[in-house]
């Protein structure tokens, strides 16, 4: 038997590639992204052998890889950051709020975070209507369309002073059959916390009495969240 096929050669071989991933997720824990060549160059790896950890790391969402052939840290690294702490955590904070209020409304209830220029759930509850849309945790949407996303954009550096209109509607934005109330979620300090948003089909939220009706209870929904995290336990 060789050193390496030993039992303490087989898991000095593992913390090695634990190691080599840990370097790898440190390189890219700048959102802008990186080439292969230029993960390869701030490891000290060759480009083959951080290709092939990059790949292990994509296929449990620690790394995503984009159209230009660019990696950054993929959802998983969020959602671990933000629930890695059950008491403390926002997706364990708002799911209660959000259990409540899918159940209430009958429309897909879901709370993202900021993740880069993407927009990252990290908390969901699903409608019980014969069509909904369908979240998962972990997922990633863009910024540039739908309710959540323009709460992000317009909202990214904090509470804006006075009374404007915190709630955001979108009718077929993202998807012609998909719609969306949101409204930003924000700390004791005033800082973006993330969207509140609920999503169900255009054709539902196109009669205004529905559509009235789901603005009100996330607006309710959100003012519950806001007190939750000013608690002394939080």
């Amino acid at each position: 038997m060789s050193k390496e096929d030993s039992p303490a050669g087989t898991s000095a071989l593992r913390v090695n590639a634990l190691e080599r991933g840990l370097r790898l997720l440190m390189a890219l824990r700048y959102d802008k992204g990186q080439k292969l060549s230029e993960v390869a160059r701030a490891t000290g790896l060759d480009k083959a052998t951080a290709s092939r950890l990059l790949r292990s790391l994509a296929q449990y969402s620690f790394v995503l890889k984009d159209g230009d052939e660019r990696y950054r840290l993929g959802p998983a690294i969020a959602v671990l950051e933000r629930t890695g702490n059950a008491t403390q955590g926002i997706a364990a904070v708002v799911q209660p709020t959000l259990n409540r209020l899918a159940e209430d409304t009958g429309e897909t209830a879901s709370f993202f975070v900021p993740h880069g220029d993407l927009r990252l759930c990290v908390a969901v509850a699903s409608g019980n209507q014969a069509v909904s849309h369908v979240l998962k945790v972990g997922d990633t949407l863009s910024t540039e369309r739908g309710a959540s996303g323009r709460v992000m954009r317009q909202f990214e550096t904090g509470r804006p002073t006075g009374s404007p209109d915190l709630l955001q509607t979108s009718l077929g934005e993202r998807d012609p059959e998909l719609a969306a109330v949101a409204s930003p979620v924000f700390d004791t300090r005033n800082r973006l916390l993330g969207a509140l948003s609920l999503s169900g089909t255009c054709t539902r939220y196109s009669s205004p009495s529905h559509l009235k009706s789901l603005q009100a209870a996330v607006a309710a929904a959100t003012q519950e969240i806001e007190a939750l995290f000013t608690m002394p336990a939080l």
